[in-house]
């Protein structure tokens, strides 16, 4: 079953002429349950009806003002220097919302220091933990997650290490800096520009059946695939 699945999503993606390629992965050899036990970016149909409106009106907005001059592409990984973090696992917890936030603060933290090679190791345990609680089934969200950020701050992952359970947040761990404030990027002109000159962004993204699947390629769902939750991401 699991080899007729991934055939069918790789004949899909070969009849749309769609540019990824869909293989076994460490994601797809998971359950159904165990797949969508990490998609823990929690969002509301209110919620989602709300920023796409925002987000029809920003680009509306955007398309009769000058246009904003981008790069065609760009690569944190290789702008003379990796200016990102190591790749981390939340395994079968539901803290993607403190690992796409964790992610993109060490990325700005290196860029704003002007050190591809400071690579701090932030705690997404006491992000996720002491931010959200015991959210290990239920996820989260980003405001809550970046308005902790600001308010209580982070600490290295050193003093709280990570594991996928629920975890009761220790009153012993020392704040190691904090982000002043944060904003909601909308239009697709302005997600571009505060990327190619400020750094990566935290984001939400739907994940689809068939995305467990992914290799490598530029992502773009085949029709007969099937929503099944939303995940955070840098």
């Amino acid at each position: 079953m699991k080899n007729q699945t991934l055939k069918t999503i790789q004949e899909e993606i070969k009849n749309e002429g769609l540019d990824w390629i869909a293989g076994e992965t460490s994601i797809s050899e998971l359950g159904k349950k165990e797949q969508e036990a990490l998609l823990g970016l929690k969002i509301t149909e209110e919620e989602l009806e709300a920023t796409e409106q925002l987000i029809e009106s920003a680009n509306k907005l955007q398309s009769i003002q000058a246009p904003l001059s981008t790069p065609s592409s760009v690569d944190w990984r290789n702008k003379s220097g990796d200016w990102t973090t190591a790749i981390r696992d939340q395994k079968s917890c539901g803290s993607c919302v403190a690992f796409g936030v964790i992610a993109t603060v060490e990325s700005r933290l290196n860029i704003a220091c002007k050190n591809p090679n400071l690579d701090k190791d932030l705690s997404e345990a006491y992000l996720f933990y002491c931010g959200c609680g015991e959210c290990c089934n239920t996820g989260w969200n980003f405001s809550p997650a970046l308005d902790f950020c600001k308010s209580k701050g982070l600490a290295l992952e050193s003093t709280f290490p990570y594991t996928p359970q629920n975890q009761t947040c220790p009153t012993s761990v020392s704040k190691y800096t904090n982000i002043t404030s944060w904003q909601q990027v909308l239009s697709i002109s302005d997600r571009k520009n505060v990327i190619a000159t400020k750094g990566p962004v935290v984001a939400g993204m739907a994940v689809y059946s068939d995305f467990s699947s992914y290799k490598d390629g530029v992502y773009k769902r085949p029709p007969n695939s099937t929503l099944r939750g939303y995940h955070a991401i840098s």
